[in-house]
């Protein structure tokens, strides 16, 4: 009787590779829009882990031994931890908030992740005991519109919850080892016997005084070194970051709501900050509109034709380019009650100065400033970009209600119907939040200013211009003087 073929038993670090493997097979097939950002981090076995994954940004460090374990007892849990560990630097987390408290942030990122796999619903990640971060979710969604990381740091910062609430917290969110995150390895790293990284030679004295300044002066430049190298890594994430976003607006629209809390992490990576200068010289152009004259003519066609046909001249009109200039404009600004009144201020002191640069406006012009929560509070009409720079330091605010946008198009149309504007270029609103559009387009171009610290920009309609400033961008608009303009009072 022949034998049985014994069919040899791979290695404890073949099978977890294979587990992982498995995992990344998982999540690709069900979040295709993933598998560029699934494939940027390179397993690295090391001996012992506190948990079951820590990143870097350029590889996965793994322990086979804990994988395996984990994969027995629950074969979801290294694919929800491998998703995890890929959010983090899809979504920019740790190359954001150095200067913070670690322990806070690291939970915070902890649970805008978890947010983000719990609202994409996918089997594959389904665990046990999800139904235990239910409570501490609906807390978080009634405290922040949006989930990001950001937005959970400020709210556990202000809570100030005791250290048996966050261990808590942590327990129920924390996947991975956020070690890695701070302190970039030095050329030449080495797994340590507890599984973090050690620069190598760190368990050698230094005594010499010549080495140790030489050693610090080889600090400053890793230190330079590993500040270029983290910022490269960051910008590599930046861009597949860019990519999900963009499959997830167009071949991956089926997944639709369920990935609202990841659009909302993605929109802080993917934010480019606005030059308002730029984008309001833009709105403000008049385009040159080619004419021509009937009451002037090329001469020389005309002389041509009497002596060449006798008594017939021959007359061409000339062209001329009219440029339209603005003479009416309307700059609506929403006076809600999360509205800071000198950050309003600022915008409109930029707005007046890069208006009045531009040299898009006529001398005598129709400016309505409206102010509007969800009624219309107050309207100043001006006549000059001069009177609008001497309203601004004494302007008062009003309102501090909810946030309708369909008001000040209603009043702007009323305006139209009844000939008080009859060329308005344009209407500019500056608002802080998400409110109500109207249902059609207007009969005028329209751009809203987005004040958004949480750089996440709001749906407008189609026929709407958008841009997104931070509160940061808004001071910063502060007019300052050139040496050239101080004696003629011109602010740039």
């Amino acid at each position: 009787m022949p034998e049985p073929i014994q069919t040899p038993v791979p290695a404890a670090d073949e099978l977890a590779a294979q587990v992982l493997l498995l995992a990344q097979s998982r999540l690709t097939a069900d979040l295709r829009f993933l598998s560029s950002a699934l494939e940027q981090l390179k397993p690295i076995p090391v001996p012992a882990l506190d948990t079951l994954f820590a990143g870097d940004g350029h590889c996965l460090y793994y322990c086979p031994e804990t994988l395996l374990r984990t994969f027995r007892a629950q074969q979801s849990v290294p694919t929800r931890a491998l998703l995890h560990v890929t959010l983090h630097f899809l979504l920019g987390h740790p190359f954001q908030r150095q200067e913070t408290d670690h322990r806070l942030w690291n939970l915070a990122c902890d649970i805008a992740a978890e947010e983000v796999i719990r609202e994409l619903e996918i089997p594959s990640c389904a665990l046990p005991d999800d139904a235990a971060q239910d409570s501490w979710r609906s807390r978080l969604q009634d405290a922040c519109p949006h989930l990001t990381a950001e937005a959970i740091y400020n709210f556990l910062l202000e809570r100030q919850y005791p250290a048996d609430v966050l261990a808590e917290l942590t327990q129920l969110f924390s996947r991975d080892n956020h070690a890695l995150w701070y302190a970039a390895p030095r050329p030449g790293s080495r797994p340590a016997p507890n599984g973090q990284l050690l620069p190598a030679g760190e368990d050698e004295d230094i005594t010499d005084e010549t080495e140790l300044r030489k050693a610090d002066t080889r600090d400053e430049t890793l230190q330079q070194m590993q500040q270029r190298q983290k910022e490269t890594l960051r910008k590599q994430w930046k861009q597949l970051a860019r990519q999900a976003k963009t499959d997830l607006e167009t071949f991956s629209r089926r997944h639709g709501k369920r990935a609202g809390a990841l659009m909302d992490g993605l929109e802080p990576v993917t934010f480019e900050e606005c030059d308002y200068t730029d984008f309001l010289r833009r709105f403000g152009a008049q385009n040159e509109v080619l004419q021509l004259s009937e009451d002037e003519f090329d001469l020389i066609y005309y002389t041509y034709g009497l002596r060449t046909y006798g008594n017939i001249p021959l007359v061409e009109p000339l062209e001329y380019r009219d440029d339209k200039r603005i003479r009416e404009f309307v700059i609506a600004i929403d006076t809600s009650g999360s509205v800071q009144g000198d950050i309003v201020q600022s915008f409109l002191q930029r707005t007046c100065d890069v208006l009045r640069q531009s040299g898009s406006f006529t001398e005598r012009v129709e400016i309505y400033l409206i102010q509007c929560d969800a009624e219309v509070q107050s309207v100043e009409r001006l006549t000059s970009l001069d009177q609008l720079h001497e309203l601004i330091p004494r302007l008062k605010l009003r309102g501090f209600g909810g946030t309708d946008f369909r008001p000040v198009f209603a009043y702007v149309d009323r305006l139209l119907e009844e000939k008080k504007l009859t060329n308005l270029n344009g209407l500019l609103y500056f608002t802080d939040g998400v409110g109500t559009y109207p249902e059609k387009s207007p009969a005028y171009k329209t751009a809203f200013i987005f004040n958004r610290d949480d750089h996440i920009s709001p749906h407008v309609p189609s026929w709407a211009i958008r841009a997104v400033l931070t509160t940061d961008n808004i001071r910063l608009l502060e007019p300052q003087k050139t040496r050239t303009e101080e004696d003629t009072e011109s602010w740039i």
